[in-house]
C-alpha cells in the first residue's frame, strides 16, 4: 500500500461501535464484544475502506418524477432527492446484518451518514447536519451521560430537526425516528405516539399511497427501515394504550418485512391479529348486533389459530418468543370476547378460565427465556398485555421480574412498565395497595 494513502476516519477493520462504547478491544479478526455475542449478532463494521486518493464517479439514481403536486411544499425537495441520493447499493443487502434494536437503529443512522459522505450526495447542508447531530446525540444517550455536552447535544439536534421539518425534507424522519426510539425505551410505556404523529404528517407531504412510499424509500437508503420501526411502534403502542387510534394505514405497514418479524420474534400472522384487535376496539361502538356476533366468531377462530400454531416441543429462544406473542394475541382476542355484554355468565366464566390458563403458559415462556436473548427486550408489549390479565400473585411476579430485568439491561428500558402493571393489579384487587413491590 502506497505511503501516501491513508484511511479516512476511524480504522475500518476495528472499532466495532458497541465494543468502543463498552471499552472492549475488538477487531474484525477477533470479535469478542460481549454485548454482540449475547445478542447473537455480528460486531458492526463499516462495509468498505474509502481511501483519500481514490477517484470515484457516483452513480446517479434514476430520474423519476415523484407523485407530488407542483404546489406541494415537498415537490422541490423530493425532486432534488431523486437526482442526488445514490442508489447503487441494494438496500436490502446493505442493511440485512443490522439487528433490529436500539443499537441497530443507531448503526442504521451511522450507515446512512457514511453513505452521504462516501457518495457525495448533494443533500441540503441542514439535512446532512441533522444526521450528524442526531448520531452524536444518540451516542451520548447510549453512554448515559447527563453532563453539559449531552444536554447541549440534545438541544442542538432539536433545533436542527425543527429546521429540517420546516423545510419538509423527508430526511427529518431519521431524526423523528431516533427520538421515537428513545421515547419507547426511556419514556412512559406505550406513550410514544406524538413522535409517530409528527412522522405521519411529514410523510403525508411526500406519499399518498404505497407506490409513492416505495419510490421515496428507493431514493433514501435506510428510510424503509426507519418506517418499519415507526409502524411497529404504532401498533404496539396502540395495543398498550387500548385507544384503537392507529396513526399509520395498512399500506404503510407493507414496509414491515419477514426479517423484521424474525428479529423481534413476532410471527407475521400474530402481528396481523394485533392490528385486527386494535381496529375492532375502535369500531366496536358502531357495530350492529349482526356485525358484533360475526366478529365474535371471527375472534374465536383467530384465537384458536394462534393456539394451534404453538410449538411446545421447541424450546429455542425464537420459539419461546413466538409463543409469547401468540399467547398475547390469543389472550387479547379472548379478552375482547369476554368483555362482550352479549355473553352469558357461564361463557364469561369459561373465557376467564381459558385466559388464566393461557397467562400461566405465557408466564412459563417468559421465565424460560434467557435475559441475554436478543428477543428479550422486544417482548415488552406481550408482557404488558399478558400482565393485564394476571389472576394471581405468581403470575404478577413473573411479569414484575421481566420489567426489572429490562431496567437492569446494559441500556435500561421501560422505566414505568412495572408501575403500570402494578396499578392495574391493585385496581383489580390481585395485590394490595400497600404492596412493597409496587414500583415508585
Amino acid at each position: 500500500m502506497a505511503g501516501s494513502k491513508k484511511p479516512r476516519g476511524i480504522r475500518h477493520d476495528r472499532h466495532c461501535y458497541r465494543c468502543r462504547m463498552n471499552g472492549i478491544k475488538c477487531d474484525l479478526n477477533r470479535p469478542r464484544c460481549q454485548p454482540c455475542l449475547q445478542q447473537d449478532v455480528s460486531c458492526q463494521y463499516p462495509q468498505r475502506v474509502k481511501w483519500m486518493s481514490e477517484k470515484t464517479n457516483p452513480v446517479q439514481a434514476p430520474k423519476s418524477s415523484p407523485r407530488v403536486s407542483p404546489s406541494s411544499p415537498s415537490s422541490n425537495t423530493t425532486s432534488s432527492i431523486s437526482t442526488t441520493i445514490n442508489n447503487h447499493h441494494d438496500q436490502t443487502d446493505l442493511h440485512a446484518n443490522i439487528p433490529i434494536n436500539l443499537y441497530g437503529f443507531i448503526d442504521l443512522l451511522s450507515h446512512f451518514y457514511q453513505e452521504i459522505q462516501s457518495s457525495k450526495q448533494e443533500l441540503p447542508n441542514e439535512a446532512i447536519e441533522l444526521i450528524s447531530r442526531t448520531l452524536s446525540f444518540a451516542r451520548f444517550r447510549l453512554q448515559g451521560t447527563d453532563d453539559k455536552d449531552s444536554i447541549q447535544s440534545h438541544l442542538t439536534v432539536l433545533s436542527n430537526l425543527s429546521r429540517v421539518i420546516q423545510s419538509a425534507h423527508p430526511v427529518a424522519l431519521f431524526g423523528i425516528g431516533t427520538f421515537a426510539m428513545f421515547e419507547v425505551c426511556c419514556g412512559s410505556f406505550g406513550q410514544w405516539h406524538r413522535h409517530l404523529q409528527g412522522a405521519r404528517s411529514l410523510l403525508d407531504l411526500h406519499c399518498h399511497n404505497q407506490s409513492d412510499m416505495d419510490h421515496l424509500t428507493r431514493q433514501i437508503p435506510g428510510l424503509a427501515d426507519v418506517l418499519a420501526y415507526l409502524v411497529w411502534f404504532d401498533v404496539t403502542g396502540t395495543l398498550v394504550r387500548g385507544d384503537g387510534a392507529l396513526i399509520f394505514d395498512d399500506w404503510h405497514r407493507k414496509c414491515l418485512h419477514r426479517g423484521f418479524f424474525e428479529s423481534v420474534g413476532c410471527p407475521p400472522d400474530t402481528f396481523n391479529l394485533f392490528v385486527h384487535l386494535v381496529k375492532m376496539e375502535s369500531e366496536s361502538q358502531s357495530n350492529t348486533t349482526l356485525e358484533f356476533e360475526s366478529n365474535i366468531v371471527d375472534l374465536s377462530t383467530r384465537a384458536m389459530d394462534q393456539i394451534l400454531h404453538l410449538n411446545s416441543t421447541d424450546t429455542s429462544d425464537s420459539s419461546l418468543a413466538a409463543s409469547l406473542y401468540r399467547y398475547a394475541g390469543a389472550i387479547g382476542a379472548f379478552a375482547q370476547i369476554n368483555r362482550s355484554q352479549h355473553d352469558t355468565r357461564t361463557n364469561k366464566y369459561s373465557h376467564s378460565s381459558v385466559l388464566s390458563d393461557m397467562v400461566d403458559r405465557a408466564c412459563n415462556a417468559i421465565s424460560n427465556l434467557p435475559t441475554t436473548s436478543r428477543f428479550y427486550v422486544h417482548l415488552a408489549t406481550p408482557a404488558h398485555l399478558i400482565g393485564q390479565y394476571a389472576t394471581h400473585s405468581r403470575q404478577c411476579e413473573v411479569i414484575r421480574t421481566y420489567w426489572r430485568n429490562c431496567r437492569l439491561c446494559e441500556f435500561p428500558r421501560y422505566p414505568d412498565g412495572q408501575e403500570q402493571c402494578e396499578r392495574h393489579w391493585v385496581d383489580r384487587g390481585i395485590i394490595s395497595g400497600g404492596d412493597d413491590n409496587i414500583a415508585g
